[in-house]
């Protein structure tokens, strides 16, 4: 039906969004790593990282409330939304700033792939404590075999991205 081919459409556009942003993560990484080098400060470069930031998200929240006409959109939120939201939910950006900071730290000193492979070794694994759990708002979600499978193939890949038995390159 049109309905489910627009869900279709949309969930590929998604894949290929999450796709794309994937892709720019170590540049993302190398890019802070470059400005924390410049300052001498990694804490200084995941500040100028995190204000680039909302820079953006603001000017686009600006953006979509003058041009778009649709305040959902746009947030809208009142501070009783605000009052909502559950604590652990404001952890997100805490997070965020410590991926940031760690990246911007490993990456000159673990290289790019092994600092993804790495990343998304953590990355896969919290994604199933968050699936099987039903943790920071998924719902749970049983996790069969080829899941397990699957990580076992990520555990194998970062070995192999690191190989603790050469002496380095």
């Amino acid at each position: 039906t049109a309905h489910n081919r627009k869900d279709d459409d949309m969930r590929l556009i998604l894949m290929l969004a999450v796709f794309v942003v994937g892709f720019l993560q170590p540049f993302q990484a190398g890019a802070n790593a470059t400005v924390a080098k410049a300052l001498d400060s990694r804490f200084q470069a995941g500040w100028i990282n995190g204000l680039v930031n909302v820079v953006l998200l603001s000017s686009l929240l600006l953006c979509i409330g003058l041009f778009g006409g649709r305040s959902s959109q746009a947030g809208g939120s009142t501070v009783e939304a605000i009052r909502t939201i559950p604590w652990w939910a404001f952890l997100a950006g805490a997070i965020g700033a410590s991926i940031v900071v760690v990246q911007l730290t490993a990456a000159p000193k673990l290289g790019a792939a092994l600092l993804v492979a790495i990343f998304v070794g953590g990355t896969a694994l919290g994604s199933l404590a968050c699936d099987r759990f039903g943790l920071a708002g998924y719902e749970r979600v049983s996790i069969p075999w080829e899941r397990v499978v699957g990580m076992t193939l990520v555990v194998v890949g970062i070995t192999l991205v690191a190989r603790p038995w050469a002496s380095g390159d």
